[in-house]
């Protein structure tokens, strides 16, 4: 007797557990279908910084396409001083700005973009066939709200660095795999972005510190609670060039001195360190230039820890 009610109690209990989470998957999916509600390549908005633009041809290179075959929507920072650029188009917007900073740029078009979904691209970029529809079907597979994806070397066709093999969701502590991020690589659903999560515009060509402002983006999406992702998938072409491949330029040396002081590294262990990797790269070739480079990192860093004592003062 008592068997017999230790299985009809055993019974009891996988029924209910088994009927529980049916209905948990249940209410999952129903969640889900409610809570976001599938996006379209009508809500992407793409982001574009560039400088001292006169008509809107620049496009056409993008995306491969004449302009009035362009029917993406599209929001251009244009920095200039002088003339202004105008659109006669009613999917691509214009905001001049006589301000200088790559970050701000960026910043400029996050505020003002009106789509759902956001994708920051650069002027010397050119977009791949379908990239839209790729991002549209990702970020309504995947919660996260910064969703990166890969790069195609536009001379060789091979891929921009080496990425995972697999969607990888990543925490703010994985910088070798943010480091590596470029700016056309970054997609972000508008309405989980918080007002605060925006570029240091210290950061940036044309700033203070005239490198690193993806890192430092992406590595202060943690206190803001927001999470990333990374998604197998080539949409975007860009040549083998970029501004980061200047590690002994004196603008890298002294942004990565910031960097370190951003991220709370040792600044004098990593200042030896950068020094010594350029003299294995044979990019300093005496110790003068040694202690150049290392003396160039620190001062950066110098100059970090200076300025945010005057932000928070």
């Amino acid at each position: 007797m008592t068997q017999l009610l230790q299985a009809m109690f055993q019974g009891i209990v996988i029924t209910a557990v088994f009927s529980y989470q049916q209905d948990a998957h249940k209410k999952y999916l129903w969640d889900k279908d409610t809570r976001l509600q599938p996006y379209t390549t009508d809500d992407l908005e793409i982001l574009i910084a560039t400088m001292d633009r006169e008509d809107l041809s620049f496009l056409e290179v993008m995306f491969s396409k004449p302009l009035e075959q362009i029917h993406a929507n599209i929001l251009i920072v244009n920095q200039n001083q002088d003339s202004k650029l105008v659109s006669k188009n009613p999917n691509i917007k214009v905001i001049n700005d006589v301000g200088r900073g790559l970050s701000r740029s960026r910043n400029m078009g996050i505020k003002n973009m009106t789509g759902k979904l956001g994708w920051i691209l650069d002027d010397d970029c050119i977009i791949l066939p379908d990239s839209i529809q790729s991002i549209v079907d990702a970020h309504n597979d995947i919660p996260s709200t910064i969703i990166t994806f890969q790069t195609e070397v536009l001379e060789t066709g091979d891929p921009y660095w080496n990425y995972p093999k697999q969607p990888t969701f990543f925490q703010h502590q994985d910088l070798k795999l943010m480091e590596k991020v470029l700016s056309p690589e970054i997609t972000f659903k508008k309405e989980l972005m918080t007002q605060e999560a925006v570029f240091d515009e210290r950061f940036g060509l044309g700033a203070q510190f005239e490198d690193s402002e993806n890192l430092v983006f992406l590595s202060s999406l943690n206190k803001f609670d927001i999470s990333g992702a990374f998604y197998p998938k080539m949409i975007v072409k860009h040549g083998q060039h970029n501004s980061s491949d200047e590690p002994a330029a004196d603008r890298v040396i002294y942004a990565r001195g910031a960097l370190a002081a951003f991220l709370k590294r040792s600044v004098f262990f990593h200042a030896w360190k950068y020094a010594f990797f350029l003299l294995r790269k044979g990019l300093v070739k005496s110790p003068r230039e040694l202690l150049r480079s290392k003396s160039l990192f620190q001062k950066g860093a110098e100059s970090f820890q200076k300025s945010e004592l005057l932000n928070n003062n």
